[in-house]
């Protein structure tokens, strides 16, 4: 018999809620201002348990649970500005209307005001500040999701609801699903599954991530995340994943979120997800990424401890709990690599940044 997701789902919850990990919604009431302005920062992640495929896309509740970090390869920085006037919603990008993030937000802000019953407009104007030129893979739509979504419930809420992780949390997975991670922070798991109450599907911290070196050989690519949630789920393959997911995070439950075996899963899971969107014809990695796959292979043959993972794109992030090993195998290579810092705290928006806002916001 397959195991119910539902029921396999349930039990994770309950094992959060049993390590103190789960907290729920806390109880805010909107104080609307015409003309307030608030902002907001965000943070991309990178998956360990990954993520493909929403069970209800109206809502983003996505088919099981799913384990990152969060890292500082960008930061995301927002505006927010709440109007009386219906009709208004709309997201500026990099100094550009955005179509994609524009249609997003409005489909996240009409579930938001019917939960409330709050009218009127909210205008946002995004940056996004890289430590590389161009890349796919590196969690960017986390930390949009994540950094609209404080600016947003700052500007509904006040700036006390920001400590409800939960709430902000919640609002960023209708953005986008990875940007609930980006919200909890350091290592966390973002617990949705098929039928979950929909409050409950939101980012829980599990604890810092002091123990983690992280790095990344940044790629570009073509392929959209939006195209291999579709391609993933019409794979033959999907279903055995889905189901064999269940069971990785119920022994990471168990096992206390080990870092050397969440390591050890991002790097199978790469793997698991190329494999998937493969079966469709479609293929993430490059010559250029292949090349440094190849590379990883013969040298962690060698040197145990070192671990690599990417998720939907060449972009490929290294791992490890000893620094000298990353340095020595980055070493060899000529392409360029950037750090994460091991704990991300919090980012304030630059002077000239609130300045730049304010030509679009009027």
């Amino acid at each position: 018999m397959v195991p119910d997701p539902r029921e396999l789902g349930s039990k994770i919850e309950r094992g959060l809620i049993e390590r103190g990990i789960l907290k729920h919604l806390q109880e805010h009431t909107p104080a609307l201002e015409d003309g307030r302005i608030t902002t907001g920062y965000g943070y991309p992640i990178t998956g360990l348990e990954k993520f493909l495929g929403y069970f209800d896309q109206s809502i983003n509740i996505a088919n099981f649970p799913s384990i990152s970090i969060v890292t500082d390869f960008s930061v995301t920085h927002s505006v927010c500005k709440y109007t009386k006037k219906d009709g208004g919603d709309e997201v500026w990008l990099d100094g550009k209307q955005d179509r994609k993030y524009t249609e997003k937000a409005r489909r996240a802000l009409q579930f938001f005001k019917s939960v409330y019953e709050i009218s009127g407009s909210f205008r946002f104007y995004i940056e996004r500040k890289k430590k590389y030129e161009n890349a796919k893979g590196l969690g960017e739509s986390a930390s949009v999701a994540a950094s609209v979504a404080r600016a947003l419930i700052e500007n509904v809420f006040g700036k006390v609801a920001l400590s409800d992780v939960t709430l902000v949390s919640r609002f960023a997975r209708m953005v986008s699903g990875s940007g609930t991670r980006s919200v909890s922070g350091g290592l966390s798991i973002w617990l949705s599954y098929p039928y979950i109450e929909e409050s409950h599907s939101a980012g829980y911290f599990i604890r810092d991530t002091d123990d983690f070196h992280v790095g990344a050989f940044p790629m570009p690519s073509m392929i959209l995340t939006d195209s291999a949630h579709t391609l993933a789920k019409e794979s033959d393959f999907y279903g055995k994943w889905v189901s064999s997911k269940y069971n990785n995070i119920l022994e990471e439950l168990d096992n206390g979120f080990d870092t050397e075996h969440l390591m050890k899963r991002a790097q199978e899971e790469m793997y698991m997800l190329n494999s998937i969107i493969l079966s469709r014809g479609h293929f993430i990695q490059t010559p250029a990424s292949l090349d440094i796959i190849n590379s990883l292979v013969n040298f962690t043959a060698k040197n145990e401890g070192l671990y690599y993972t990417a998720d939907t794109g060449p972009s490929i992030v290294l791992l490890s709990r000893d620094k000298k090993l990353i340095d020595e195998f980055v070493s060899s290579r000529e392409e360029e690599f950037i750090w994460s810092s091991s704990r991300v705290t919090e980012s304030k928006p630059q002077k000239n940044f609130l300045e730049r806002s304010g030509k679009f916001l009027k």
